[in-house]
């Protein structure tokens, strides 16, 4: 098969959704022999909840963001090589893209939040614009209760 996935793109939100997607990027990447980049956004929402515990923890916002992200991996994709990596754009998929483009992936998977409606409307869908927007295959992983 050519043109697998070697390098996949995994954006987390400190979400059950997102641990979904980290789960299912790993798959792929045991599965095609490929490594995965686990990117967090540290400016939204997740911002107060790594800032708590950063506090906790005596660290850095930074630092708490890495080590979530290294103990996500470390439980959901222990024997996969994973980079981690950390943005602090005002747009969550400003920051994915830019994550996309910077590793030079081949693929993202991201996991919808399921948003519906007025929330859809006024927040819009950060898949959505990964998907219109992205220049790599992009996987969404639907939300389920």
């Amino acid at each position: 098969m050519t043109n697998v996935p070697k390098k996949i793109l995994v954006p987390v939100d400190l979400s059950e959704r997102a641990e979904l997607a980290v789960s299912y990027a790993a798959e792929i990447a045991r599965r095609f022999d490929g490594e995965l980049v686990v990117t967090i956004n540290v400016n939204l929402p997740e911002r107060e909840t790594l800032e708590a515990f950063a506090m906790n923890e005596h660290m850095s916002t930074e630092d708490a963001a890495r080590s979530t992200l290294q103990r996500l991996a470390t439980r959901l994709a222990s024997d996969v090589k994973t980079t981690f990596d950390l943005r602090t754009r005002d747009s969550p998929a400003d920051g994915i893209l830019d994550a996309a483009s910077d590793y030079e992936v081949d693929a993202i998977v991201l996991a919808s939040h399921g948003r519906t409606g007025m929330s859809r409307w006024l927040l819009g869908s950060v898949a959505q614009k990964i998907v219109g927007t992205a220049d790599v295959p992009v996987i969404v992983v639907p939300a389920r209760d």
